[in-house]
């Protein structure tokens, strides 16, 4: 079966797939990203999704309440939430994935460790930031 997503992301909301970034972004993710694992692509699109949702939607309220608000107000938020999700893809495709990366680097001198803020930030795209806070309703109101 071919998935836009993994098992562990096709109940989300909204997704974008392979064939939507290429006809909006023009990129091709099949020779844009590096290696022969024939998973590659779902992986990546799976890391999209994951960074959005579960660093940003999910954060500020509960995955089932927040999956309520997006259905009750699609196609006005489906919309907006590609439109992250897109340059989600393409910030990522850019700075490379280093949602790994815990900061800690091991040097001949001993251990650096990197502020982790400069990670977070190689990691989210601002723009998507800023789409996801003009949705409306807005999907990252904390209540304050």
């Amino acid at each position: 079966m071919n998935r836009t997503v993994s098992i562990l992301y096709e109940d989300l909301p909204v997704k974008i797939d392979k064939d939507e970034v290429d006809r909006f972004l023009n990129i091709h993710l099949e020779n844009e990203l590096i290696g022969e694992n024939l998973n590659k692509v779902r992986e990546f699109l799976d890391t999209v999704h994951r960074i959005v949702y579960d660093f940003l939607i999910y954060t500020v309220g509960d995955k089932t309440l927040q999956d309520r608000l997006i259905i009750a107000y699609s196609p006005q938020l489906e919309k907006n939430i590609k439109k992250a999700l897109l340059p989600q893809t393409q910030y990522l495709l850019s700075n490379g994935n280093i949602e790994m990366d815990n900061g800690v680097v091991k040097t001949v001198d001993g251990i650096s460790e990197k502020d982790i803020s400069s990670i977070i930030a190689r990691i989210l795209c601002p723009t998507v930031i800023n789409i996801l806070y003009g949705t409306k309703p807005c999907l990252l109101w904390t209540g304050q």
